[in-house]
C-alpha cells in the first residue's frame, strides 16, 4: 500500500478494505483476493471514517476541516460536509436510524467537541462538548450511543445520538485513542497506548 498506512476499515456491502495513507490517498483492497484494487487521491490527509448501510463512506479529512462522502466502488466524492464547526476532524460515527453523522474535532489548545450533521437534509444540528484530544469514535446501534476516546484526558465520553446529549464519562488509561463497540453485548473496548492496556467496559 505504500508508506504510513493508518486507519483501516471494512466495507461489508462491497467487500472492500479501506486504508488511510498519509500521502493524501485512500487505498482500496479486495477482501477476497487480498489485492489492492486501486488508490483514490484525496484533497487532504485522511483520518478515520464511518460506513453506512449502503456501503458509502464518510471520510474525515483532517487538514481540510471537512468530511467527504465517498463511493468506494467508483472511488469518487459524492458530497463534501463542511462548516458545523468541523475543525481537524479525526473520528467519525454514523447513526443510520437517525441519519446523523458525528464528527470528533481535535483542536489543539482549545475546547474539543463533536459536530452533529443531519445528512438527510444536510443540516448542522450543533456541537457537543467532549474532553481533550478526541480521537477514534465508535457507535452502538442497540443503545444509540456514540463513544468518543479522549486521548488527552484519558477518558471516554458517551453521547446519546437521539437527544444529542452526553450521558457520562468513563476513565481509562493514558492516551486512550482507539475504541471499538459491540452492539450485541453493549461492550466497549478502549486501547490506552501509554498504559499498555485494553480496557473493557459494559454500557451502562
Amino acid at each position: 500500500m505504500g508508506t504510513s498506512a493508518d486507519a483501516i476499515d471494512y466495507d461489508p456491502v462491497y467487500g472492500l478494505v479501506l486504508v488511510s495513507l498519509d500521502s493524501k490517498v485512500l487505498g482500496v483492497i479486495d477482501e477476497k483476493t487480498r489485492k489492492e484494487t486501486g488508490k483514490m487521491p484525496l484533497p487532504g490527509k485522511p483520518e478515520l471514517r464511518a460506513i453506512d448501510k449502503q456501503g458509502q463512506v464518510f471520510q474525515a479529512i483532517n487538514d481540510k476541516d471537512e468530511v467527504l462522502l465517498i463511493d468506494p466502488v467508483t472511488r469518487s466524492v459524492v458530497k463534501t460536509y463542511k462548516g458545523c464547526d468541523i475543525k481537524s476532524p479525526t473520528g467519525v460515527a454514523f447513526d443510520p436510524d437517525q441519519q446523523r453523522l458525528f464528527v470528533a474535532n481535535s483542536i489543539p489548545h482549545t475546547a474539543n467537541e463533536v459536530s452533529v450533521i443531519d445528512v438527510l437534509v444536510d443540516r448542522c444540528l450543533g456541537t457537543i462538548d467532549v474532553d481533550h484530544s478526541p480521537d477514534q469514535v465508535a457507535f452502538n446501534s442497540h443503545l444509540h450511543h456514540v463513544y468518543v476516546a479522549n486521548a488527552g484526558s484519558n477518558n471516554v465520553t458517551v453521547i446519546d445520538t437521539v437527544n444529542l446529549k452526553p450521558v457520562g464519562v468513563v476513565g481509562t488509561g493514558k492516551q486512550a485513542a482507539t475504541i471499538a463497540a459491540d452492539s450485541v453485548t453493549d461492550t466497549v473496548w478502549v486501547a490506552a497506548a501509554r498504559s499498555g492496556i485494553v480496557a473493557k467496559y459494559h454500557d451502562p
